[in-house]
Parts: C-alpha cells; structure tokens; sequence
C-alpha cells in the first residue's frame, strides 16, 4: 500500500505544472550567462492533455522596471525545459520580444 502511494505520487508529481522553482531553474539553463528576477509565477497546462504547460509570469529587466510575460515549458527527462519565451539572453530588453 505505501509503495502504491510513493507511485501515485511521485506520477502527480511528473504531471502537474511546474513550482515558481522549478520555472526559475528552467529559466537559468536557457539563459545561464544572465540572472532573471522573476516573480507571479503561474503555470498551467497548454492544452488538455497536452505535455506542455503555459507560464505567465514577471521578469525585472535591464532597467529595473517589472514587464509581464509567457513562456511554454516542458518536462522532458525529469527536468522542466524552456522551450519559448523571452530570457534576457534575448536581447537586452525583453519586453520586445
């Protein structure tokens, strides 16, 4: 029973969006030469049924103001991957993209 519980689990786990964390780690590997300040970060599925999850969030760019934006990331191997969305690698001002 408890081995069927830790299972359960741990499948929620692989199938629900992705924590403000999990996002900001995302966000490093797609950008790691430039620290992002994000915060409001919220996720949710794509689509139904769909193994991408759609994030609006905030990112403080180069001049200190706050600009609201969306990403797409995907779990793919155990990590969650940045697949679209501005990252300050981009350009310097973001809010363009």
């Amino acid at each position: 029973m408890k081995t069927a519980l830790l299972a359960l689990l741990a499948a929620a786990g692989t199938t629900g969006a992705p924590t403000a964390a999990q996002f900001n780690a995302a966000l490093a590997a797609a950008c790691p030469d430039q620290r992002a300040q994000t915060r409001n970060v919220a996720c949710a599925r794509a689509e139904e049924g769909s193994i991408q999850f759609s994030c609006d969030y905030e990112m403080r760019g180069a001049g200190g103001a706050w600009a609201r934006h969306s990403a797409i990331l995907q779990l793919a191997e155990g990590e969650w991957v940045w697949i679209d969305g501005p990252t300050l690698c981009d350009e310097e001002e973001p809010s363009l993209n």
